[in-house]
């Protein structure tokens, strides 16, 4: 009834990188480099208002223009002190794979000192010698077609992709129920659609209706925990509307200057976003390059990039049945639980498409713990929790506890996530092989997913030009048996892919006693790059590389399973989690050094995974054996308190010369059991987290 919710071009689901900042070209092309040397994904520049000129102007000056506005604004000239050849600048940026996109602030019209003024005046039949501005006002259809033809449309041929609508002047026109955000945004949107483009705009909230007229901009929030803890439910909820993409300032805009954990969790949250954007203040203290933050956060930001890009096949997906359902793909828990309470109180949660629940962490971790606890609600169902492994049974309250490279992220039994590997920019290369993630399957379940594709930037999508290929999962009543099919690709467009491989992903399994791909038995290999099937023991992940073939053509992929393994089932689970917390406490243990180090029985539980890598063989034996060998780790740890009198902290306090410094001494021992109470607290939660039913 309202209006279908448009499919953004596929490279919106990209990162974007945006800061309010007087960038050169040079600093652009150098952050780009960055980008890459950095291995950190990027598909949009965003170029905010210091590409044209500002006049030196601050907010707090009050200088206006001759229309009454804010002088610096608005702006159609480039600022050729920072940008000297725009079309070669943008071209260059065209050439690595980005789209571009520039601010705008149109309410102060057309000022005698642009470039395009003497066209714009003559155009609307003001003499240009007069130097008389041209007034904003976009219900003259007279202006709105200068306003598109003189303005906008030569910068779209220097290279311009789309433009963000940063209208922050009047909020009536002369119609009372029209606001000028609305009309902005519905003229730009069907402008593009004339060109016959794949319309994309970047705008603020211009009321209901807006959900046509995508992608939108949040505004300028603030950099707190409490900004990031309400973004979820805002997004949420936005889908009782229609508005399925919001765009936050992640990281948040002003001040600026955040922890490297805020901005970390901000990043995850985004991750799993309509779009992942950060941003922030004109604010030399700010930053937002994820390489420039100390390690483990860089790495963890870096990672949270990767995965989004690994996700774009589902998120693009979803995208689509957004576009044929009306429903936002990112929705609030009670569009799938409507009887249920707890999906209305639970306001922090969402669906992300079919297939995924997400609980972002919002809050700062315990000094004492450097684990986040949150409580997450799980619908009627079977889970599983995507980096540990852990399985539930919903309906379900949970307490969980994430370190900063964790995010609660739930899986229905049996979903199936399509996903693409590396990519520097959205269609670096060809999804080649597909990655399809299938969660552990109920005994005697069959479960499947309908992958969509398109051209990605066309409007083709309107009239078919597509594709989809079906994925069905079966699992055989006693367990033993596990069937992938994947269908013919059904539908066509301009470009699509005529042959490719598959990479079929079953984390949380016993290693299969068979693999065969089409009836041919496929061998077990270390070689990634070549058809086999390998084992992932830190995940208990089951990799099946095949071969390359005609999208046409159906593949099946069938393994077999030991009965005996079948009926330890209870084994797997949260393994994944149980690695990651060992790990961390290896970590954390280390760092006692030269007073203590970590006791061979942790290094042993913790390498379990990595020797399941090599010999999957033994994965029933070594998981047999792992709980008890975690069960005597808290005595040990225990006992390397270290004490003022031992001979290691003498010898330390000797090369520290501190030994007659009493506070320093006491300041140093505190630091060492600190550090064993930090890896009591991790060894604690090593089962994942507690849990309540409800």
């Amino acid at each position: 009834m309202a209006g279908k919710i448009p499919l953004p071009p596929r490279f919106a689901f990209g990162a974007w990188w945006s800061r309010y900042w007087s960038y050169t070209d040079q600093e652009f092309e150098e952050l780009v480099h960055n980008f890459r040397t950095h291995e950190v994904p990027l598909d949009v520049l965003v170029i905010d208002m210091d590409w044209h000129p500002t006049f030196g102007s601050h907010w707090w000056d009050n200088k206006l223009d001759p229309s009454g506005h804010v002088l610096g604004w608005t702006g159609y000239t480039w600022n050729k002190l920072l940008f000297p050849d725009p079309p070669d600048f943008l071209a260059d940026i065209h050439r690595q794979g980005l789209k571009a996109t520039i601010n705008m602030h149109p309410g102060s019209g057309v000022q005698e000192w642009e470039e395009s003024y003497p066209q714009m005046a003559r155009a609307m039949g003001i003499d240009p010698a007069t130097k008389k501005y041209v007034p904003f006002d976009l219900l003259d259809k007279k202006f709105a077609t200068n306003y598109m033809n003189v303005l906008h449309h030569p910068l779209e041929k220097q290279g311009i992709d789309f433009f963000w609508l940063d209208w922050q002047e009047e909020s009536t026109t002369k119609f009372p129920t029209l606001t000028p955000i609305w009309w902005l945004n519905y003229v730009h949107f069907t402008d593009q659609e004339r060109e016959g483009k794949r319309p994309l705009l970047f705008h603020r909230w211009g009321g209901l209706g807006n959900h046509r007229y995508e992608i939108g901009f949040s505004g300028d929030t603030v950099s707190v925990w409490d900004s990031l803890a309400f973004q979820p439910y805002f997004t949420a909820t936005a889908a009782n509307v229609g508005y399925a993409y919001w765009s936050h300032d992640i990281g948040g805009h002003e001040p600026g200057p955040i922890e490297p954990e805020l901005f970390l969790r901000w990043i995850q949250f985004g991750e799993f976003s309509p779009i992942l954007r950060t941003h922030t203040a004109k604010n030399p203290d700010s930053e937002r390059r994820v390489w420039a933050y100390p390690e483990p956060y860089a790495d963890l930001m870096r990672e949270a990039f990767v995965q989004r890009y690994a996700l774009e096949p589902y998120i693009y997906t979803e995208a689509r049945r957004t576009y044929d359902t009306g429903v936002a793909f990112l929705h609030p828990l009670y569009y799938e639980a409507p009887e249920a309470a707890e999906a209305y109180s639970v306001k922090d949660e969402y669906f992300f498409g079919d297939e995924l629940l997400v609980a972002p962490v919002t809050r700062a971790a315990g000094k004492e713990t450097q684990l986040a606890s949150r409580t997450v609600w799980l619908p009627e169902g079977e889970w599983f929790e995507w980096q540990t492994g852990a399985h539930f049974k919903g309906p379900i309250m949970l307490v969980r506890e994430a370190s900063i490279q964790q995010i609660p992220v739930y899986a229905k039994a049996g979903s199936i996530v399509p996903m693409q590997p590396q990519m520097k920019y959205t269609g670096e290369k060809a999804v080649d092989p597909l990655l399809l993630k299938i969660f552990p399957l109920q005994d005697g379940q069959t479960s499947a997913y309908k992958i969509y594709e398109d051209a990605g930037n066309s409007t083709g999508y309107k009239r078919g030009e597509e594709a989809f290929t079906k994925i069905q999962a079966a699992l055989s009543s006693d367990g033993a048996a596990l069937r992938v099919t994947i269908s013919p690709v059904e539908g066509k467009y301009a470009g699509m892919q005529t042959a490719r491989g598959y990479e079929v992903r079953l984390p949380g399994t016993w290693p299969p006693e068979r693999v065969t791909v089409n009836g041919q038995p496929v061998a077990l290999t270390r070689k990634e790059d070549v058809p086999g099937w390998h084992y992932e023991g830190n995940t208990l992940e089951t990799v099946i590389q095949t071969a390359r073939f005609g999208v046409a053509a159906a593949v099946t992929v069938e393994l077999k399973y030991d009965l005996n393994l079948v009926a330890q089932r209870a084994l797997l689970d949260s393994f994944a989690g149980k690695m990651m917390r060992l790990r961390e406490t290896y970590d954390i243990l280390n760092a006692l050094w030269p007073t203590n180090w970590t006791p061979d029985a942790l290094v042993d539980a913790m390498q379990t995974g990595d020797r399941l890598t090599y010999h999957p063989e033994t994965a029933a034996a070594d998981l047999g054996r792992l709980q008890n060998t975690i069960a005597s780790l808290p005595k040990l740890i225990e006992g390397m308190r270290t004490t003022e009198d031992s001979k290691a902290f003498q010898a330390v306090a000797r090369d520290k010369r501190i030994s007659e410094d009493k506070p320093a001494q006491d300041q140093l021992l505190a630091h060492y059991n600190g550090l064993v109470d930090l890896a009591l607290a991790h060894l604690a939660d090593i089962g994942g987290g507690a849990a309540q039913q409800k």
